[in-house]
Parts: structure tokens; C-alpha cells; sequence
């Protein structure tokens, strides 16, 4: 391996390391988006619901109230998907920073010990256990 092909793979590994840390935090971001968003949800369905209550109290007719209650209903629905949709972001984060953790832990010794060594890399011949 080349003085130039070492000096790649350091790059290609900093820029990798770089990538992860970029996605991880994007997948985070995300995840709490979606848990966002259901917690929307779910209060807008309470509202609802409780806007159909106050109207059949104040005997609204019956199709207007019915309209707010399905309405409410379907964001319920809404709201139930969205606990999915959370659970998976959830996982999806955890599983991002359990790659990024695991990376690091794996090549991050190999990567410091390049960037900070004295002389240049070898042949990848020389590292090669026989």
C-alpha cells in the first residue's frame, strides 16, 4: 500500500466516521419528529372529542356532532399508527447508535493510532497474519 493509498483509506475512514455521526443524529432528529407529530395528534383527538361532547351537552344537531366525532375517531387512529411509527423510530435510533458506537469502538483505536503516528504506513502486505 502506497503512501497515497494509505492516506485514502485514513480520509475514506475520517469522511465514514464523519457520515455516521451526520446519519445518527439525522435518525435522531427524525425519531423525535415522529414522536412529536403523535403527541399532535393525539391532543387534537382529545380536543375533539371534547368539542363533540360540549356540543351534544349544548344539543347541537346530531349530524354536525357526529361529524367531530368521527373526525376524532380517525385521528385516534391516526394516533395508534403513529405509537407504531414511534416504536420503529425508536429503534431505528438506537440501532444508528449502536453502528456508530460499534464503528468506533472497533476501527477508532486503528484510525488515532494513524493519524497520530510518526512514520507512514507499510505495505498492507506487512499487516497480513499469516
Amino acid at each position: 500500500m502506497s503512501v497515497t493509498e494509505s492516506l485514502k483509506d485514513a480520509a475514506n475512514y475520517a469522511a465514514l466516521r464523519t457520515k455516521l455521526a451526520w446519519l445518527t443524529h439525522k435518525v435522531h432528529a427524525h425519531a423525535q419528529t415522529v414522536t412529536t407529530l403523535a403527541s399532535d395528534i393525539d391532543d387534537a383527538a382529545e380536543q375533539m372529542l371534547d368539542a363533540a361532547e360540549t356540543m351534544k351537552a349544548l344539543a347541537v344537531d346530531d349530524a354536525t356532532t357526529s361529524e367531530f366525532t368521527d373526525a376524532a375517531l380517525t385521528m385516534t387512529g391516526v394516533k395508534d399508527a403513529a405509537s407504531g411509527y414511534t416504536s420503529a423510530a425508536d429503534s431505528a435510533s438506537a440501532a444508528a447508535d449502536d453502528a456508530k458506537t460499534t464503528t468506533e469502538n472497533d476501527h477508532g483505536g486503528i484510525a488515532d493510532a494513524v493519524e497520530t503516528s510518526p512514520v507512514d504506513m507499510a505495505e498492507a502486505a506487512f499487516y497480513t497474519q499469516q
